[in-house]
């Protein structure tokens, strides 16, 4: 499986960006602390520049998604990405004997489209399902907006420790950990030197120092970096998935995101995957308009498989998000095109969104889906029925 770069492949240009008018709200607590404390890990300054209180770039209230933000994601281009997972959710439910209660958690939910997408669908096509299926939307950005809707079937949780476990249920994330706080590192002299953030000059700089957790040089011992190769090392998605597990006593924990098998992510001379988003450009350097642009990072599958092994999931299947919604029935989806009916402009732009969906070398390769499963004997799904990838891992 090839590593494809997804700056060609989420619509957006690379080019450089002018920083926004005086210091952000989060690059002001940055400099404060680095002040008082010294220079600080970047995964501190990436923790920060994302999600702080005082003006992360998730915290705040703009926009983040969409064609008039920054960019758009999968649930953006088209109605039938939630469908068909809809359908996914479905047999996951019917392969768990059609237990009598069943949670639906999206982590990371954002605007909640995915999670309600499914919903809707399953009132929709599986009223047997939709009769015993709870949905959990959970976002850091959801803390004043804790508690259920008046309806109760659809609550908003800024946490997943906030959750209390269910019998039954599924946990799906679309784009999420690809933007967690990672650590960032030079192999240099047969060794590793950590990168950390320092301010001087009025401007914030890279300094290195020794790794901060002798985790950093286990995680990548395996691999066979050359001279001043840049790696970024996610530690927090295994306590993510940690989290996760326990949130379900049986069921599966879906992954889709943009990443890669290790072996690709951590090759000999491979650059560093950490990109900026902002209003549908790239750029590569997270220390301008902190607090204003998203920061992410390719994800690491294997190191999720390997974490997940630890903590009692085992591996469900891994592919593309083409061959993942091709399996599940994205294509059952298509609207027939005749000339002869009045709405045949909206069929088409409906096929062509389904089409970038899929679209090889486009989002279609790039995004990838990982399902694990737990309390369950190997279970197998329509997802992995097109062309199922695990043997990359």
């Amino acid at each position: 499986m090839s590593g494809v770069d997804s700056r060609k492949n989420r619509g957006i240009k690379e080019r450089s960006i002018e920083t926004e008018a005086g210091p952000s709200p989060a690059e002001l607590e940055l400099i404060g602390r680095i002040e008082a404390a010294g220079p600080v890990s970047f995964a501190d300054f990436m923790e920060t520049a994302l999600y702080a209180e005082s003006g992360g770039y998730y915290s705040s209230k703009e926009g983040r998604w969409g064609k008039e933000a920054d960019y758009v994601t999968s649930i953006d281009i088209s109605p039938a990405f939630a469908r068909t997972f809809a359908k996914q959710v479905y047999e996951m439910w019917q392969l768990m004997r059609c237990p009598g209660t069943f949670g639906l958690i999206e982590a990371g939910a954002g605007r909640g489209w995915l999670g309600t997408g499914i919903l809707d669908t399953v009132e929709q096509l599986y009223p047997d399902l939709f009769k015993v299926l709870d949905l959990t939307l959970v976002d850091r950005s959801l803390a004043e907006l804790s508690g259920s809707t008046e309806d109760g079937r659809v609550r908003r949780l800024s946490g997943l420790e906030e959750l209390e476990p269910v019998p039954f249920g599924v946990i799906i994330s679309n784009e999420l950990i690809d933007s967690f706080p990672v650590h960032r590192l030079l192999f240099e002299d047969g060794g590793f030197k950590e990168v950390f953030v320092d301010y001087t000059d009025g401007a914030f700089k890279e300094v290195l120092k020794e790794p901060s957790d002798e985790r950093l040089v286990e995680y990548l011992k395996p691999f066979e970096l050359i001279e001043s190769q840049r790696v970024e090392v996610n530690l927090e998605a295994a306590k993510w998935l940690e989290r996760a597990v326990t949130c379900i006593e049986a069921g599966f924990v879906i992954t889709i995101d943009y990443g890669l098998p290790a072996s690709e992510l951590y090759a000999p001379g491979r650059p560093s995957t950490l990109m900026c988003h902002k209003r549908h450009t790239l750029n590569d350097n997270p220390y301008t308009n902190v607090g204003l642009q998203d920061i992410t990072t390719h994800v690491d599958f294997t190191g999720m498989v390997e974490a997940g092994r630890g903590l009692g999931l085992e591996l469900t299947g891994f592919t593309t998000q083409k061959n993942f919604l091709i399996g599940a029935g994205v294509l059952e989806e298509l609207r027939q095109v005749t000339g002869l009916e009045s709405d045949e402009v909206d069929k088409v732009k409906h096929n062509r969104s389904i089409q970038e969906l899929i679209m090889p070398g486009g989002m279609g390769d790039t995004f990838k889906v990982l399902v694990q499963h737990k309390g369950l004997e190997r279970p197998e799904l329509k997802g992995f029925e097109f062309k199922e990838m695990s043997k990359y891992l």
